[in-house]
């Protein structure tokens, strides 16, 4: 259940990092420049599927710490 309410919690604390730009493209405000502003194109794009993957990693990397220590707890 404890899991449950941390994957609960990841996934609404990361919501808006994928409604900022259709919020920004609605009202106007016209596409993005890239890397968020007057520089050259970023080196490396960084869109919502390797921001998906980092998340994903991140919580299957704290499961399993989280079951090796209750497995073996100090």
């Amino acid at each position: 259940m404890t899991f449950r309410k941390f994957i609960l919690t990841v996934l609404i604390l990361s919501s808006p990092l994928f409604t900022i730009d259709a919020l920004a493209a609605g009202m106007g405000m016209g596409p993005p420049l890239p890397c968020g502003g007057p520089f050259p194109p970023c080196p490396i794009p960084l869109d919502s599927g390797v921001v998906l993957l980092l998340i994903a990693g991140a919580t299957y990397g704290g499961y399993k710490i989280y079951s090796t220590l209750k497995k073996n707890p100090a």
